[in-house]
């Protein structure tokens, strides 16, 4: 008999077909993603990786599939609940208040947990020195910098972030580059990671998805992608319709 407790449960979708409205856009997504786990969302332009982020958070329409969080059926929960459920998001706009200043675009956001203003300022030390000035005075950086540091005053188990990199210069790339490498050592905090760069993705994340037309066209280790830039230099322009489920 195997009396190993069981491994703590954590996001797991199952066949989830969701898009806009009547809109199709995912088709039948399989996957797990275990509590603390990196997973890299790959893929071209418009073939589901924004959808899925926004499905798993509750801003579509889901017309069939699971979602579970944390061994709990969240498939009808609203999106403020999945908050509160413990599923951060990033999202590629990064909808700062631009009227509201820095400490307040954190505060609004803030649930008990870990995550306080004040480790958020030390995660992100240029918010502490931009604390009073307001959304619409900070520059592209600051403004990804405090989107996710709204996301984690929320103290997520789960962080959803949508390219995260775009548009960013290299040195801030690098900085948050740094401070998510610091999330995977320092915090429990699983991280889903949409990203338009590759390799930088791929070096982040130990598992990797690639989508291609609503469906999973890769799942496996990174590390198979790195060490053959052809390979993934083809799923990143596949036109391949099998999808796989994928467990890290």
């Amino acid at each position: 008999m195997n009396t190993a407790a069981p491994a703590p449960a954590g996001l797991a979708l199952a066949g989830a077909r969701a898009g806009d409205g009547r809109t199709g856009v995912l088709d039948g997504i399989s996957l797990e993603l275990a509590p603390g786990a990196t997973l890299a969302l790959l893929g071209r332009n418009g073939v589901g990786k924004t959808t899925l982020l926004a499905t798993i958070m509750g801003h579509t329409t889901l017309h069939g599939g699971t979602i579970r969080f944390r061994g709990e059926d969240i498939t009808a929960l609203p999106a403020h609940a999945r908050c509160r459920a413990g599923i951060g998001f990033v999202p590629q706009e990064r909808e700062i208040f631009p009227s509201l200043t820095v400490e307040e675009n954190l505060t609004v956001a803030e649930q008990p947990g870990q995550w306080s203003l004040g480790k958020v300022y030390d995660f992100f030390p240029s918010l502490a020195e931009r604390r009073r000035n307001h959304g619409n005075q900070l520059s592209g950086g600051e403004q990804q910098m405090l989107a996710i540091g709204r996301a984690l005053m929320g103290n997520p188990t789960l962080l959803l972030m949508d390219e995260p990199l775009e548009g960013l210069a290299p040195v801030i790339v690098d900085a948050l580059l740094a401070g998510l490498d610091r999330l995977k050592r320092e915090d429990e905090l699983a991280m889903l990671l949409v990203e338009q760069h590759a390799r930088l993705a791929l070096e982040i994340a130990p598992e990797t998805i690639v989508l291609d037309r609503g469906l999973i066209v890769f799942a496996g280790a990174s590390r198979e992608l790195l060490e053959e830039p052809q390979r993934l230099a083809a799923l990143m322009g596949v036109a391949a319709r099998e999808a796989h489920k994928l467990k890290i």
